[in-house]
């Protein structure tokens, strides 16, 4: 074990490799005697001393794959990693060592499509100490400067993100302050006014900034996500903001996939909330208005596209929660999902589609109201007579309607050339 150590920070010409050999030696022996191997990591780790790069490969690796540690010993490693944190807390009173650690955090990667395991855990072990942090002034000023780099590159956003989500588990206060600060920010209003911007002959400086809004979505999410039980009143604030920034924001595939991404933190936290479905929320219709024009937006030629289907299962999730959607806004997301469903491919192309819902997610939890069924038939109504349509497709929709409605909805309607 000890020269493990000692090779994990030794300069060589191979650099990072070598180091993470000598990395990987301390991380088998995990395996046999995971506290021995902790305690050599929280004394290496407490020095004062901003960590070599090999020793938060070493706990990024051991933080991320499971299957390194038993399950009550992961248990006891989350536990030594916040005690960890707490006894850090010191050192972001330390210029140095905070220099360092904001140095390494926002450095080129040797590929910046993906996360080394020692940024990665840096992000977490950085989320960690601000948490254990109490004064709330130094609090909001990392996070401050943790926000004002660059925002270019996906998995950079994420770290941002679950930074300031981690933080949100004991001051939530503060996560929201900064998040609005930095949201009324002059760069975040440049990039917002900055809608028609081209990827090429872009500088540096608008790389920079253009996903912020990607970033401030993010960290919502994840402020939902982390916060859990605390969460409940300030569901209304969270998407309302999270609303405002899909509007005004760049339309992208980046953004759109973070506002889903989010929306579904957010979701998945209000399900596993006490009393949620007693509660009230104002911004579900306002949201549910985002999700059918994102679904609109999505290709008609397509079976499934990954867009809509996690839109789709929001919508699922949402039925659920009060107040209830009103008849409009039914017959209009039913529409949508119906001309996407059934803007079909010829048939010869139809065979090479292979990833149609299995189990398609069931937004309808309540039983059925006439009115209702009423609606759906008249989005459909007219498909079965759209030209380029065979009699086979026609009839197939007809006995499909037939078998899932009563017999009184399908008396008035006929489908078929």
């Amino acid at each position: 074990m000890q020269l493990a150590l000692e090779h994990m920070t030794k300069s060589t010409e191979l650099d990072d490799i070598y180091q993470d050999a000598a990395s990987n030696v301390l991380l088998a022996l995990c395996r046999h005697s995971w506290p021995a191997v902790a305690k050599h990591l929280e004394t290496e780790l407490l020095t004062g001393v901003f960590p070599h790069r090999s020793l938060l490969f070493v706990m990024g690796v051991l933080s991320s794959q499971e299957e390194l540690l038993k399950k009550e010993d992961r248990e006891s490693w989350k536990e030594l990693l916040s005690q960890m944190a707490r006894k850090s807390v010191p050192f972001l009173n330390t210029d140095v060592w905070s220099k360092e650690l904001l140095w390494s955090l926002t450095k080129s990667s040797r590929t910046q499509q993906e996360h080394t395991p020692e940024k990665a855990f840096l992000f977490t072990y950085y989320g960690l100490i601000l948490q254990a942090e109490e004064d709330s002034s130094n609090i909001r000023t990392h996070l401050k400067t943790l926000l004002e780099t660059s925002h270019q590159w996906p998995k950079q956003r994420e770290g941002i993100a679950l930074t300031v989500g981690l933080v949100a588990v004991r001051h939530l206060d503060d996560a929201w302050a900064i998040l609005e600060q930095f949201g009324r920010s002059t760069p975040i209003k440049w990039s917002l006014q900055n809608l028609s911007l081209k990827p090429h002959g872009q500088s540096l400086e608008d790389l920079r900034w253009k996903w912020a809004g990607s970033t401030i979505l993010l960290s919502y999410g994840q402020m939902a996500a982390k916060a859990k039980s605390h969460i409940l009143p300030w569901v209304d604030n969270i998407l309302s903001r999270m609303i405002f920034y899909f509007r005004f924001s760049s339309w992208d595939e980046t953004l759109k996939q973070s506002f889903l991404t989010a929306i579904m933190m957010l979701v998945g936290a209000i399900s596993r909330s006490e009393g949620a479905h007693s509660y009230e929320f104002s911004q579900t219709s306002e949201l549910l208005e985002c999700l059918t024009t994102l679904m609109e937006k999505e290709p008609q030629d397509t079976l499934l596209t990954s867009i809509r289907q996690q839109a789709i299962h929001i919508v699922a999730s949402l039925s659920a929660l009060r107040p209830p959607m009103d008849v409009d806004k039914k017959s209009r997301l039913l529409s949508v999902c119906f001309r996407s469903i059934f803007a079909l491919p010829l048939l010869d192309a139809l065979e090479k589609h292979s990833c149609l819902f299995l189990e398609p997610p069931n937004i309808q939890v309540q039983p059925a109201h006439p009115q209702d069924v009423r609606l759906s038939l008249l989005c459909v109504a007219g498909w079965g007579t759209w030209s380029g349509h065979s009699t086979s497709m026609a009839e197939a929709l007809h006995s499909c309607l037939k078998t899932h409605l009563p017999t009184w909805g399908m008396a008035h309607y006929h489908f078929g050339p």
